[in-house]
């Protein structure tokens, strides 16, 4: 394991692990959230996703039905719901029902219908297809039903979908007990109206001037919901008891005695609270303070869902690091990132420099030690092959006693310079090694603006073909410096070898040459992802015979990567720095100094 490199600093307490906690502020009103300094401190979008999806023990996009950590824990909800509202109870007591992903599970259409970005197209054909009822809640509301309480739904779903809500409520059993007569109808399901242009709501109950944001024209979730449970409250003449939601703007607004929430990372609908709100209203916020393994592990036995960073405030985050705008695009001169960025590559280019100057005038200092010595070898050879002429032409005894003592010295000559030759070793050539995708070439508005997140080859394609990315930010002046210092520039990148040829191009075009103009990245020193075959039964062999795949016929990134700087230093250099954004570029050896560039938009194991 190499010594790996964070903040300008190098430590030996192999850190090559990704952070597992983290701090995320998330302020309910808008959804947006503390920024970070450092990259390392914002939960990885991708290691969210792996999370959120070991909490539903989803496969394929599909959450299972029978058994996740998110079914064990709504049950227990749903258990502490009924407990709370007994059988005997006041009369007149309204319980208060967000739909989806409190009555209807969204899931399945948030990861393998959305990829969790949500489409307004997209969605209104599954609302239209139908959702499963979430686990366990259609025995809820019977029980609740049978108990007398009056029960409602107030959802964010516009009025033109109200009958698709009703038939799809009905369908997944929502009835009353023994009957097939729905729990809901057109007089206990409000769906989300219009607000007109004077900012008069269609629903003459909401009052959207009751927010903190002072927006009239935009009703917003808590407003509506608010003074809906407000409105059920005078039209039953009731008092509502408990509020469900999953979302926390479900919650906010007061007009209920308690709430229950429903734990829901797959999507945050942020919303300012009235300014009228309860003050308990303070405790309905997220977490704080977050547990996640990279691998997205500690899904399978988090205490909550919403202990799970929700997806999209992460998002939110992100972009506040890289100072992206509304359309994905990151800040180019000023943001979080390229301020850690700067605060990195200062000290690791006086680090690196400082190293390849020290070990290429090693390196040079033994390498013309040995051409001088190569000069007298080749000399004295041709001194040893002139006193063998002149042995074979002394005639008179005289001659042949003076040519044979000519012949002796020049074979000692020879024999001591081959000896001190053969004495110098030369060192290993200083080398660098550089990944490409957010280590050299900057992916940020490829990963956000046009991907969203959601990694699409063929979008990638058209960036590399095209030579669209940007250099990161300070990597070209740290390469050009450590160029200039001696040492050889390596890339080794997880891109296919026909993209070889597009990605030096792009590298060459963003200012990675030396002072001459000259490529620092060329086709002899850069690395490309060479193919595996199946051969021999279970044996996978690659086409790059250095690299060792192991018997599970796929190369993961660390066996190829790990086993390419070994080959490298295999040709007579020593990798003394290693730079790569994922852990999985670092781990494995073969380098002296691993250096880390932070990146929260992706995860590669």
């Amino acid at each position: 394991m190499g010594v790996v490199s964070f903040a300008g600093t190098a430590s030996a307490d192999n850190p090559l692990t990704p952070k597992s906690t983290f701090t995320m502020v998330v302020n309910p009103a808008d959804g947006t959230t503390n920024v970070p300094t450092d990259g390392e401190s914002v939960p990885n979008v991708d290691s969210v996703k792996s999370t959120i999806r070991a909490y539903y023990n989803a496969s394929g996009g599909k959450a299972d039905k029978t058994s996740s950590r998110y079914i064990t824990q709504v049950r227990a909800i749903e258990t502490q719901l009924l407990k709370a509202l007994p059988v005997n109870h006041p009369t007149g007591q309204v319980v208060v029902f967000d739909v989806d992903d409190t009555l209807l599970w969204n899931y399945d259409y948030e990861d393998g219908g959305s990829n969790f970005n949500y489409d307004p197209a997209t969605n209104a054909a599954a609302v239209a297809a139908g959702f499963p009822a979430v686990p366990g809640m259609p025995a809820t509301l019977k029980t609740l039903s049978d108990r007398g309480y009056l029960l409602y739904a107030v959802t964010g779903r516009p009025a033109s979908q109200e009958q698709q809500t009703l038939d799809n409520l009905t369908a997944q059993g929502f009835t009353a007990s023994g009957t097939t007569t729905p729990l809901f109808d057109a007089n206990t399901l409000f769906t989300k109206d219009p607000v007109v242009g004077t900012g008069i709501p269609t629903q003459s109950w909401v009052n959207c001037n009751a927010g903190a944001d002072n927006n009239p024209t935009n009703c917003s979730t808590v407003e509506f919901k608010a003074s809906t449970r407000a409105h059920i409250q005078a039209l039953t003449s009731g008092t509502v008891a408990m509020n469900v939601g999953d979302q926390f703007s479900d919650l906010q607004g007061g007009y209920a005695l308690d709430t229950t929430k429903i734990p829901n990372p797959t999507y945050f609908l942020a919303s300012a609270d009235l300014t009228t709100a309860p003050a308990s209203d303070a405790l309905l916020v997220p977490p704080t303070s977050y547990v996640m393994q990279p691998d997205g592990s500690s899904g399978y036995s988090v205490a909550s869902g919403d202990d799970i960073p929700n997806i999209d405030p992460v998002r939110k985050m992100i972009r506040g690091y890289y100072g992206a705008d509304a359309n994905g695009v990151a800040n180019k001169t000023s943001s979080p990132y390229i301020a850690q960025l700067a605060a990195l590559e200062g000290p690791w280019t006086d680090q690196v420099t400082n190293t390849c100057t020290t070990r290429s005038a090693v390196y040079s200092a033994a390498a013309a030690k040995k051409a001088a010595l190569d000069k007298k070898v080749a000399r004295d050879r041709k001194a040893v092959k002139k006193a063998k002429q002149a042995v074979k032409k002394a005639t008179t005894p005289k001659q042949r006693k003076a040519a044979h003592r000519a012949l002796a010295l020049a074979r000692q000559r020879l024999l001591k310079h081959k000896a001190k030759r053969d004495d110098v070793v030369l060192p290993a050539q200083p080398a660098l090694v550089f990944d490409a995708d957010d280590t050299t070439l900057w992916n940020y508005d490829l990963e956000d603006g046009v991907m969203k997140f959601v990694f699409d080859p063929a979008k990638q394609q058209v960036w590399i073909s095209g030579h669209l990315m940007p250099a990161v930010p300070g990597m070209v002046a740290l390469v050009k410096a450590a160029r200039a210092a001696g040492c050889a520039i390596f890339g080794v990148t997880g891109r296919s070898t026909s993209q070889q040829a597009d990605t030096i191009a792009n590298l060459t075009e963003k200012g990675y040459v030396d002072a001459a103009g000259k490529p620092l990245f060329t086709a002899a020193q850069y690395y490309t992802k060479g193919a595996v075959v199946v051969s021999h039964g279970s044996a996978s062999i690659p086409t790059q015979p250095w690299v060792d795949c192991g018997g599970d016929n796929a190369c993961s990134t660390i066996e190829y990567k790990a086993s390419t700087r070994g080959h490298i230093e295999d040709q007579g250099y020593d990798v003394v720095g290693n730079f790569g954004d994922q852990y999985s570029d670092l781990i494995g050896g073969f380098a002296d100094h691993v250096y880390k560039i932070p990146n929260p938009t992706y995860y590669l194991p």
